[in-house]
């Protein structure tokens, strides 16, 4: 989703790995905005808001790698994984799919350990994406 300045994705152009504590910072800082602990649907669409530039309720591929300042192949790849129906847009409408991919237990909220699991389980595929351009 769109979660997150892309500046995680350095480190996968420098081939580093682990990067729970950046992730439980990114929550603190950027996600969990009202300091509750948990991210709600609210807290999801004021992300996706932030990288809507153009406020049409939707968030192209290239609109998202903009927004972000990212470069390289990762943020892309990060998009595509978060992007509900894999169709290069991600429109207000989805954001509930996407906070449901991080809902491990199916409340309806994302624990700061939920977030953690599935961001690292996304890096982790991007970063297989990205060593199986090169093959």
């Amino acid at each position: 989703m769109l979660l997150l300045p892309c500046l995680t994705f350095v480190g996968l152009c420098a081939g580093q790995g682990n990067f729970h504590d950046q992730y439980a910072r990114d929550f603190e800082l950027d996600v969990d905005t009202n300091n509750n602990k948990i991210a709600d649907l609210s807290e999801f669409q004021a992300i996706f808001d932030l990288y809507d530039l153009n406020k049409d309720g939707q968030v192209p591929q290239a609109e998202y790698v903009k927004a972000t300042g990212g470069v390289g192949a990762g943020p892309g790849a990060l998009f595509a994984l978060m992007d509900p129906n894999s169709d290069g847009v991600i429109h207000r409408t989805e954001v509930p799919a996407i906070l449901h991919s991080f809902d491990v237990n199916g409340d309806g909220k994302v624990t700061e350990e939920e977030f953690i699991k599935h961001y690292s389980d996304l890096y982790k595929k991007v970063v297989a994406m990205h060593f199986s351009v090169g093959k």
